[in-house]
């Protein structure tokens, strides 16, 4: 059978190289460090997965890697976990636990297909032309129908809707209830905003599957749905480089733009840098300073400034901040430090004032360390 290019196949061919090309990004060694990054890389790995099974069937090309048909229907009942995961933790990178229950199903499911599926050529035959050839004669010899106990495979369109329904569902319960747990700032806003179009875009998909599902007999309709999800990976891809740093000159590189000190110089500092914060746990010392540091790391204070602000984007406060409310949010989340005062965590941590300890908590988290030390209780 000569395969079929149209516009329909050229979208969804570009939609999905767009998105693996864009999960390596997100995946990159140094994008990965954030974890909201992991999960959009992934969903994004699921997602053109997918697409790539329907393009190869839409094309007709699947004839020739007829292996390849149904290998993907576990990332189906991926796509609404990793979304959920996005913008839980987006929303607050430490505070989602037991992540690796969301993905039992799709490894149940993985299991489940493997234990019963058959894996001869006529079989695999048999079931892409089911799926897009109904008109098709069958291939003789192919052992049957597959065996299917618990209906799971027969209703998988079905259980990928619920998934989708049930994670978009948590996804915008997840952001009512956070929205109203703080005071965001204008970054706070800015990010919810974002996130409400991510879910907004998700639940747009979901319905367009359960149309289309409506609409169509077995699979003909799918190459509709991965046309808007190639539309959206490209908005996507829009809005990355609109935002991204990449191609803009940060404040800093004016600042420093006559400095002489290089970049392997720059490494290896903020290598020590990082090493004693992580290690000696120094910023728990309210009287750390800019020359103590420097002193450490065999570096002036101003380099050591410059490193800190090129390569992290940071001021040195900054930096201190952010090591001392994660402590402080591991403080606050142990029960052993439940009779602890938020005045005494505040110290703990590095801060002699429990007004400026609350004022960067909230600036940072987005709540006050009462409210998150009673949000951690409750999970």
């Amino acid at each position: 059978m000569s395969p079929k290019i149209d516009i329909f196949a050229l979208l969804i061919f570009l939609g999905t190289m767009q998105g693996l090309f864009l999960s390596l990004f997100f995946l990159s060694k140094n994008n990965r460090q954030y974890r909201p990054n992991k999960f959009l890389g992934l969903f994004l790995i699921s997602i053109s997965l997918l697409s790539l099974d329907i393009l190869l069937s839409y094309t007709d090309f699947m004839f020739r890697v007829v292996f390849f048909v149904n290998e993907t229907e576990p990332f189906n009942l991926l796509l609404g976990p990793l979304i959920y995961l996005y913008i839980a933790t987006k929303l607050d990178e430490q505070n989602e636990r037991r992540v690796w229950l969301h993905f039992l199903p799709a490894l149940f499911y993985f299991v489940y297909m493997h234990i019963f599926e058959d894996y001869s050529y006529p079989a695999k035959y048999n079931a892409h032309i089911s799926a897009y050839h109904p008109e098709m004669e069958y291939m003789k010899n192919a052992g049957g129908d597959p065996l299917d106990p618990l209906l799971l495979r027969t209703f998988i369109n079905d259980l990928t809707i619920l998934s989708m329904l049930f994670y978009s569902v948590l996804s915008i319960y997840k952001l009512v209830s956070t929205r109203k747990k703080e005071t965001p700032d204008q970054k706070r806003k800015k990010l919810h905003t974002l996130l409400w179009f991510d879910v907004g875009v998700f639940v747009l998909i979901l319905l367009l599957v359960i149309y289309i599902k409506i609409t169509f007999r077995h699979d003909l309709g799918d190459f509709i749905i991965m046309t808007a999800v190639a539309v959206f990976i490209y908005m996507l891809s829009f809005i990355i480089v609109r935002n991204s740093l990449f191609f803009q000159k940060s404040q800093y590189d004016r600042k420093y733009s006559k400095s002489t000190l290089d970049e392997g110089m720059k490494a290896q500092v903020l290598a020590k840098l990082q090493a004693i914060l992580t290690n000696e746990k120094i910023y728990l010392d309210s009287a750390v300073s800019l020359p103590d540091l420097a002193k450490r790391t065999q570096c002036t204070p101003n380099h050591l400034s410059q490193i800190i602000n090129e390569r992290l984007q940071k001021t040195l406060p900054e930096l201190l901040a952010d090591y001392r409310i994660a402590e402080a949010k591991k403080l606050l989340s142990d029960p052993d430090s439940a009779s602890e005062t938020i005045e005494s965590i505040a110290v703990a941590v590095g801060y002699n004032s429990k007004s400026t300890f609350n004022k960067v908590f909230k600036k940072i988290t987005g709540q006050t360390p009462s409210q998150f030390r009673l949000n951690a209780a409750k999970k």
